[in-house]
């Protein structure tokens, strides 16, 4: 995990305390966690755009020569400084951002005090919720992979939900696939689509390093991990969770670790179709302490939206939009013809 930027780590008041009715230091902030870009190179003239505070926009305006004249012309490039980027078409002002992921972020959300003190609609606020929500679900997707040569790593998986025994299997649940590192207690856990066994294995690979001591129950979908650079062990779930033959195979670990999970997001209210939605937003809010909580999720946002400028091609009027300037004593300025 990246260090937290000089002077980033602070509560929730400070937080607030720093950015309330302040977008100069809330656009700053979101430049120096790489949401906003701190240079543009221009996609037409490939020179360095300049920065305007006041509009939030970057405009090219440099001068190239016209190949075989005399005459150069200037390029009329520009675009808003939140081009592509995490807050880009907000119709809401950069301060009220960073205070509404702050709150969103914060253990105890409240509707009525986004809508007092930042003044946002019911509309504004659901789309902001989703916006979030898909920075941290994109986080849950790419988590860091765990073990390595030597660990041993509990893995298991459960069923969010419940069956409604009138209409069959609902389509609200989800599985969830998870292990954790048993000494260091470094874990992962992801949604488990189907067709399950055919995504174990996927998963498997993806979060947990080669050469990992992986312990697991005798479900059929896990015979395929010894085909791998892994260490396979397998415990019996018939009696305590625990193999007779082998007390050190054991999957307590992942089973404690799934219970609170569900403590966590199954709570009254819960939505079960907005189950990734809760696991995302509440294991990002577990595996970051509050202090820092806010630049690591400006990260991931920064590394969802990344600010490009590079991928747009110049239009086809670039060559007529454009001014030409003569170094011929007759003519100082003209437009360039089709």
């Amino acid at each position: 995990m990246a260090s937290v930027c000089s002077g980033c780590e602070c509560n929730y008041f400070e937080f607030i305390q720093k950015f309330y009715k302040n977008n100069e230091a809330a656009i700053a902030y979101l430049r120096d966690h790489g949401v906003l870009p701190l240079e543009v190179i221009c996609p037409r003239c490939k020179n360095t755009c300049h920065y305007r505070e006041d509009r939030h926009t970057w405009y090219c305006g440099a001068w190239t020569k016209i190949p075989k004249t005399k005459r150069r012309r200037q390029c009329y490039y520009s675009a808003s400084d939140f081009k592509g980027s995490f807050i880009s078409g907000a119709r809401i002002e950069p301060y009220k951002i960073v205070c509404f992921v702050n709150h969103w972020l914060s253990k105890q959300w409240d509707n009525e005090i986004v809508k007092q003190c930042l003044g946002l609609s019911n509309v504004t606020r659901i789309t902001w919720q989703t916006n979030c929500a898909e920075v941290t679900e994109h986080w849950l997707d790419n988590q860091e992979p765990i073990g390595g040569p030597g660990v041993v790593v509990d893995i298991d998986e459960t069923l969010f939900g419940k069956m409604k025994h009138e209409e069959g299997k609902s389509q609200s649940q989800i599985w969830v696939f998870g292990g954790i590192e048993r000494d260091s207690k470094n874990y992962f856990i992801s949604p488990l689509e189907e067709p399950l066994t055919e995504n174990l294995m996927s998963l498997i690979l993806k979060y947990i390093l080669p050469g990992t001591v992986i312990v697991s129950n005798r479900w059929n979908a896990y015979s395929a991990i010894s085909d791998h650079d892994y260490v396979h062990q397998v415990i019996n779930h018939s009696g305590d969770f625990v193999d007779k033959e082998n007390a050190k195979a054991h999957t307590q670990s992942v089973e404690l670790l799934f219970h609170d999970v569900k403590e966590w997001t199954m709570k009254p209210g819960s939505r079960p179709h907005f189950y990734k939605h809760y696991l995302a937003r509440l294991l990002f809010q577990q595996q970051h302490t509050h202090s820092s909580i806010n630049h690591y999720f400006f990260r991931e946002a920064a590394r969802m939206y990344p600010p490009d400028f590079e991928t747009e091609e110049p239009s086809p009027t670039s060559d007529v939009d454009v001014k030409e300037e003569s170094n011929d004593h007759e003519s100082q300025e003209s437009e360039v013809s089709d």
